[in-house]
């Protein structure tokens, strides 16, 4: 299930802060690579100097005059089993027309939390393997 992301909206007050959006992606894209999962994220306003527009899985998008709320409406309805992670009221019933799921932002930073949690546990198991001289021969 692809996942359409309201960037702005995540963050709250962090919205204007190029290192708060640079962070959430890093941490879509570890949800996205843990869920095998494709993901948007959209922000309000231009597109930051030096921005990347893709990481892992996960495509960035910037409005630039557009809002967030219409280029995320846009994309539902021309697309199928979207999942949208947003608060917002007024765009949450635009998109729920088009047959996809909503998904609150604390919800979901609460799966992503599980899902880096489960991930790190995976990445300890690997780092206790390799420590021990007998496995490292192995690969």
């Amino acid at each position: 299930m692809p996942w359409l992301i309201d960037g702005s909206n995540v963050l709250g007050g962090e919205r204007y802060a190029d290192d708060a959006k640079r962070r959430l992606v890093r941490l879509l894209a570890s949800f996205a690579r843990a869920k095998r999962t494709r993901v948007t994220c959209v922000f309000d306003g231009p597109e930051p100097p030096s921005f990347a527009r893709h990481l892992g899985a996960v495509s960035v998008v910037f409005g630039g005059t557009r809002s967030a709320d219409d280029v995320i409406a846009e994309r539902a309805a021309n697309g199928r089993g979207w999942s949208v992670v947003t608060s917002d009221r007024g765009l949450a019933a635009r998109v729920q027309r088009r047959q996809v799921t909503v998904v609150a932002p604390r919800a979901f930073l609460r799966d992503i939390e599980l899902t880096a949690t489960t991930e790190d546990a995976g990445e300890e198991d690997w780092l206790a393997y390799f420590s021990d001289p007998k496995n490292r021969e192995k690969f």
